[in-house]
Parts: C-alpha cells; sequence; structure tokens
C-alpha cells in the first residue's frame, strides 16, 4: 500500500500503514531535536502532513519514507526555532544547527545530479536499513548517538551497520557499473576500477588508458572516488575489529 504513496496515487490505507510503521521512531526522533514533548509531537505530525502533501504534489520521497521524515523534522524544527512558535531546541540539536544549512528537498544533497543513474539505482537496491543508516550518516552527517536513538540500537550498533552498508553501497555500485557496461572492455576492468579507487589511484597502464578513452567508466572512476571520500569522511567511530583494509 505505500507503493501508492509512492507513485503518488495516494490512499487513506495507505496513509495509516505508513503512519504506523514510522510514527514511533520518529517521535523517537522528534524528541532529540526540542525540549518540549509537546512540541516533539506536533513535529512528528507535521512531518507526516508535509511528507503527504509533498507526495501528493509530485515530490516527497522516492526512496524509505523513515530518512525523509526525520529529515523534515529536523528542517521543521530550524524553521519553528527561528519563527513564531520559537521552539526551544537542545543543546545537542542546537549545536548541529549552527554547523548545517538547511536545504530545500531532504533528498538533494545525495541525488544531487540527475546523471547520476549508476548511484541513485545503487543505493536504492540496498536493505531499508542500510540506506537509513547512510542517509543520517553521510548526508545529514548525525553524530552515533543520534543514528542510534533514530534507530533504536546501541552506538556500537551504529558503527557496525554503517560500516556493512559503505560495504555493500560499494559492491552495489560496481555490480550496477558491471550491469550497464558497453562492451567487454568496460566489464573486464570494471573489478579493476574498484581495486584502483580503494588504493587511492589508478594501477596499471592498461586502465589508464581505457579510462582516457571511455566516458563510460571515467565517469563511474569519479563517481566512485567521490563516494568513497564522502564515506571516508562520514562521522563515525572506530571500525569493527578486523573490518579495516
Amino acid at each position: 500500500m505505500a507503493e501508492g504513496y509512492r507513485s503518488g496515487s495516494s490512499s487513506p490505507a495507505a496513509g495509516d500503514l505508513l503512519y504506523r510503521r514510522h510514527h514511533a521512531a520518529t517521535l523517537r526522533y522528534a524528541r532529540t531535536c526540542c525540549r518540549d514533548p509537546h512540541d516533539a509531537e506536533d513535529l512528528t505530525s507535521e512531518a507526516f502532513f508535509r511528507a503527504f502533501q509533498a507526495v501528493r504534489a509530485g515530490g516527497g520521497p522516492r526512496g524509505p519514507w523513515r530518512p525523509y521524515l526525520l529529515t523534515v523534522v529536523r528542517h521543521t524544527a530550524m524553521e519553528w526555532s527561528a519563527g513564531e512558535r520559537r521552539v526551544l531546541l537542545t543543546a545537542d540539536f542546537e549545536a548541529w544547527r549552527q554547523q548545517h544549512a538547511v536545504t530545500a528537498d531532504p533528498q538533494q544533497r545525495l541525488m544531487a545530479r540527475e546523471d547520476r543513474q549508476l548511484l541513485v539505482r545503487s543505493f536504492r537496491g540496498l536493505p531499508e536499513r542500510w540506506q537509513i543508516v547512510l542517509w543520517l550518516t553521510l548526508v545529514e552527517e548525525e553524530p552515533p548517538h543520534r543514528v542510534a536513538m533514530a534507530l533504536n540500537i546501541s552506538p556500537s550498533g551504529v558503527t557496525s551497520l554503517a560500516f556493512r552498508a559503505r560495504e555493500g553501497l560499494r559492491r552495489s555500485y560496481l555490480r550496477a557499473h558491471l550491469e550497464s557496461a558497453h562492451d567487454d572492455r568496460c566489464r573486464h576492468y570494471s573489478g579493476q576500477i574498484g581495486a584502483s579507487v580503494r588504493r587511492g589511484g589508478v594501477r596499471g597502464r592498461a586502465l589508464a588508458r581505457h579510462l582516457a578513452d571511455c566516458a563510460f567508466c571515467s565517469h563511474a572512476y569519479r563517481e566512485l572516488l567521490g563516494l568513497n571520500a564522502a564515506m571516508r569522511n562520514a562521522p563515525r567511530t572506530a571500525a569493527p575489529a578486523g573490518a579495516r583494509g
């Protein structure tokens, strides 16, 4: 039924299902943004209202709903704190607010360019829980303890989940690139592209010549470099033992 909202053909039943599925997590997260429990409840209701309205207007979440709802909560809290409502933010959230500017659409920062088809497809092909932890750590740059509250797991659990999700996204991207390869040469060099990104540079004359001649693979290489840099610079605690390398 949730697909009805994703496709724009919303129904009360779909809205009720989405509300029941995500309300508790959204409220829990809203409580980390503002001091007053009543404000948190209002933020939660407003987040659902705005998300449903966005979908009816042709926008809204194009993947999992939860990260979208949490982002709407955050943006609404900042909007209300600066407006007539004067919502009092928690000290932790206020510190985060001062470091980040509000974007017009919660999905713009990850899906900034329309030509990132492989990256978009790779991200959306991941398990929903992986998408959520990647969104919160890479796009929203949330610290581990706030991600833990949103996912209702321990901070150490966030570290482990985020590491697995990042590795999954790398593999998914390379697999999507391989499936979309124009010819056998692109398929041959796909694995070498991934290895080069991990090592921090192109290794081997043959791969270098291929990237110079093939716009498709050179674009994939740049995309994966950017993705790797984002994941490397994302806020996180130490990787799980034995997980490096």
